[in-house]
């Protein structure tokens, strides 16, 4: 078992990641707030872990959860004013708190219900997928999506205590597990000790080694929360590089009806953003191909259809990230330098479309990078 915390604006989060790490969660809640806690879970993922998490929390927890859609359907109006209702409803007081069970999208949806709720009560995340275990579970990012793209309306609510019981991630489907590994290839390209250490660790990734995905995602969550420290609301820069792959990768998503998943969808933004970077920030090229590789080999993404990829260039322009100057795309300039650049939309698109045009229909091809 790994433990390790960090305080960022005046907020600690203790890290927990290991198997079996819902043990004594009971005492840690009660540490906390010593009030009533509730559970806010998917019905599938429920049926997997919710017995071995509310055997952790003991009489503190409510043992009837609060259920919301599987994917980005919990992540609405309507499901955070249910939410909402119900935990008010049910007794919920500011001693109380909220634990998300789930991947990104529980936890997204439960951590802005928690955020709201009687003006902002305690959030416990506990991810059950890897993309949430390695990345959106710590930080305190929260959001519903609208209409005009994914995480438009939310808050920074960061979680008191993010639990990861590494055996959960067993659990997971290959293409699941596989979106996931993009946010850990993702990181470990903004540390350079992780970029070392990802030489060693991706084969036992590809194969899914339980020491390996302990590893990566312990030092996923080492990378971020030093980010986060440093910038806790995203306002000057070091947190922003986290966004690395992610203005493509969420205009695509998006533009996909979800049908590809996040992970997926950030590869082929890496991708991009990698691309990119041989022409903006002086990435070397044959390290970005290199990088490139990585992705491709570890995430396997499938390739978008022509109607998503003609709906970036609008989901671009809209872009939450942007300010009245425009567009800042975090590009890399070596292994564990990332840097912030100004960007017109056309710009990225074209970076998009050019690594399109270097993989074939039927499969993932990775023929090298062009000027």
């Amino acid at each position: 078992m790994r433990r390790f915390s960090f305080v960022a604006a005046g907020a600690r989060t203790d890290v927990l990641v290991g198997k079996g790490a819902y043990a004594g969660l009971d005492r840690r809640l009660r540490h906390i707030a010593p009030g009533r806690w509730f559970l806010i879970s998917s019905k599938k993922v429920f049926l997997l872990h919710g017995g071995s998490l509310l055997a952790g929390g003991g009489d503190r927890l409510d043992p009837k959860p609060l259920f919301v859609p599987d994917g980005e359907a919990a992540k609405t109006w309507d499901v955070l004013g249910r939410l909402l209702e119900e935990l008010v409803r049910r007794g919920l007081r500011r001693d109380g708190g909220v634990v998300a069970l789930g991947g990104g999208t529980v936890g997204d949806v439960a951590g802005l219900a928690a955020a709201l709720a009687l003006r902002g009560v305690a959030v416990v995340q506990a991810p059950t997928t890897l993309l949430a275990a390695s990345d959106s579970a710590l930080g305190g990012k929260t959001a519903v999506d609208l209409p005009s793209g994914k995480n438009l309306a939310g808050a920074f609510h960061p979680a008191r205590l993010v639990v990861v019981d590494t055996s959960a991630l067993v659990t997971l489907p290959l293409r699941a597990y596989r979106s996931g590994l993009a946010e850990v290839v993702k990181t470990s390209m903004l540390d350079a000790g992780f970029h070392r250490a990802m030489a060693r660790l991706e084969a036992p990734l590809s194969a899914r080694e339980p020491a390996a995905v302990s590893e990566a995602v312990r030092r996923s969550l080492g990378v971020k929360a030093r980010a986060v420290t440093l910038d806790p609301f995203e306002r000057t820069g070091e947190r922003a590089a986290l966004n690395l792959g992610h203005t493509v990768g969420h205009a695509l998503e998006t533009a996909s009806g979800h049908r590809l998943e996040h992970g997926e969808a950030v590869a082929w933004g890496l991708l991009a953003a990698l691309h990119l970077s041989v022409k903006r920030a002086g990435l070397p090229r044959g390290t970005a191909e290199a990088l490139a590789g990585r992705v491709v080999r570890l995430v396997k993404a499938p390739r978008p259809s022509a109607a998503a990829v003609f709906r970036v260039a609008a989901l671009l322009r809209a872009d939450k990230k942007a300010d009245r100057v425009g567009l800042r795309a975090v590009l890399l300039a070596r292994p564990g330098r990332a840097v912030l650049v100004r960007a017109e939309a056309a710009e990225l698109l074209e970076a998009f479309e050019g690594v399109l045009a270097r993989y074939n229909t039927v499969g993932w091809v990775l023929p090298g990078f062009r000027a």
